[in-house]
């Protein structure tokens, strides 16, 4: 009995051993995986980094004051243009002129060919000369018949009246002299042509030496000093206009055919007393000192005309604003530096400023670069404008 005792013994105490062995490795085989799934999971969601700001630039909203304006595309138009044609014709002594210069008022510059005028002239002056001796001799004839026939009949009543009448007949032909010297003088001042006004005088079309008649234009002469500007706007805008124009001339900004050069400023000169039907708009003309000849008859230009001033408008800049289904708004950065979607009204865009009538106060501050990375809620940082450049 004790010898089959022994090893059964032996036999139960290593069975429970090897129990109690896998016990406690299944005890720490779940330990391991539960540290893995979830200590790992912790410490997985504690690594990860805090959300990164987004660059952008801001701006404070600030009153200001700005011109409203109204913008349209416009030509450049001389003052006068006149053209250079001689009023009676000859041939071109001289042209005195250098083309594309500017010629003063009265400087000479056509000459024709005088001898004709002046001998027509000389001609007329002879006539008269002549016809006023004939006058004084009959007028003398005159007077001695008159006293005649007063006194002893030696002369007739009917030569007395023939001589009444051709002094009558040499007086009015002595008129007709003095027309005809007039007219001489005149063609011989015509045949000299100059400037009627300060301007810039055109490649010629004649060469000195030809023939030319009052037909003829021998080239142009443009005031430039001051020069206008004729352009055109909807018709929508001539009541703005109107009002402006009643409070003095409206300010007018003339610029380059791109419309990134300011070439001149000006006023408004004129408003058309129409509005054409076929494309309802009404013309309208700007006058310019054009000291610096910076605006050149002919050039296409892009026109603004002041139609008031505000001076005390809510002005940002227009890469603000922002665009969606619900109308217009920006980015209004808070104090902790959260940005929010801030819906706004807007009244007129000038150049690089859009006027906001509602839904912002002065001393807001707003992104003005970078919007694209901005949510609801995100955090922003003031970055320069190469840094926001980088991240578009």
């Amino acid at each position: 009995m004790d010898i089959d005792e022994g090893p059964k013994r032996r036999r139960r105490t290593f069975l429970g051993q090897l129990i109690r062995f896998v016990f406690l490795a299944g005890v720490a085989a779940l330990a391991i995986f539960a540290y893995s799934t979830w200590g790992g999971h912790q410490q997985a969601v504690t690594a990860q980094p805090a959300p990164q700001s987004v660059p952008v630039q801001t701006g404070v909203v600030e009153p200001r004051a700005i011109d409203i304006m109204r913008s349209g595309l416009g030509y450049v138009q001389a003052w006068q243009l006149v053209n250079i044609t001689p009023q009676v014709g000859g041939r071109i002594a001289e042209l005195p002129f250098h083309e594309g210069k500017v010629a003063t008022k009265d400087a000479v510059l056509v000459r024709l060919d005088p001898r004709p005028f002046q001998a027509a002239l000389d001609a007329a002056k002879a006539r008269k000369a002549q016809d006023q001796a004939n006058l004084a001799n009959t007028q003398l004839n005159l007077s001695r018949d008159q006293t005649l026939l007063t006194k002893g009949g030696f002369a007739t009543q009917q030569t007395v009246d023939n001589e009444k009448a051709q002094v009558q007949m040499l007086q009015a032909a002595i008129e007709g002299d003095d027309a005809a010297i007039e007219t001489a003088q005149l063609n011989l001042e015509y045949a000299t042509f100059k400037a009627p006004f300060t301007g810039v005088v055109s490649l010629r079309n004649i060469d000195s030496g030809n023939l030319v008649t009052p037909a003829s234009v021998i080239g142009t002469i443009t005031q430039i000093e001051p020069i206008a500007v004729n352009f055109t706007l909807p018709q929508s805008d001539l009541e703005d206009l109107q009002a402006a124009e009643a409070k003095g001339a409206p300010a007018v900004l003339v610029y380059n055919e791109s419309g990134k050069t300011l070439l001149a400023k000006g006023v408004l000169e004129v408003i058309n007393n129409q509005i054409a039907d076929t494309s309802g708009t009404i013309k309208l003309k700007a006058r310019f000192d054009n000291k610096d000849h910076r605006l050149w008859p002919g050039a296409f230009v892009q026109v603004k005309v002041v139609i008031r001033t505000e001076p005390q408008a809510l002005a940002v800049a227009t890469t603000a604003i922002e665009h969606g289904p619900n109308g217009a708004y920006v980015w209004v950065v808070s104090a902790d530096r959260t940005a929010r979607r801030q819906p706004v009204g807007i009244s007129a865009t000038e150049g690089g400023l859009t006027v906001v009538s509602s839904g912002l106060k002065a001393g807001d501050r707003i992104v003005v670069a970078g919007q694209y990375g901005v949510t609801q809620g995100a955090r922003v940082s003031e970055a320069s404008p190469s840094q926001v450049r980088d991240q578009s």
